[in-house]
């Protein structure tokens, strides 16, 4: 079950989350063409920073969970 519990945490981060509505935004977008191309591809680019940048940043131990 503890392998359960890690994939159930995982998929309530925050990364997860915007990497999962971005997919979501990209798929609709195919079927109903709201965005334009170019303007979709710089949504993307900036979700992906945000996730990268989110990953790399430093993080305190001693902050309480």
């Amino acid at each position: 079950m503890k392998l359960f519990d890690d994939i159930v945490n995982a998929l309530k981060s925050k990364r997860v989350i915007l990497g999962i509505i971005t997919a979501a935004i990209v798929g609709v977008n195919a079927e109903l063409q709201l965005l334009a191309e170019h303007d979709l591809t710089r949504i993307v680019a900036i979700v992906g920073a945000l996730i990268v940048g989110d990953s790399l940043r430093a993080t305190n131990p001693d902050k309480p969970r």
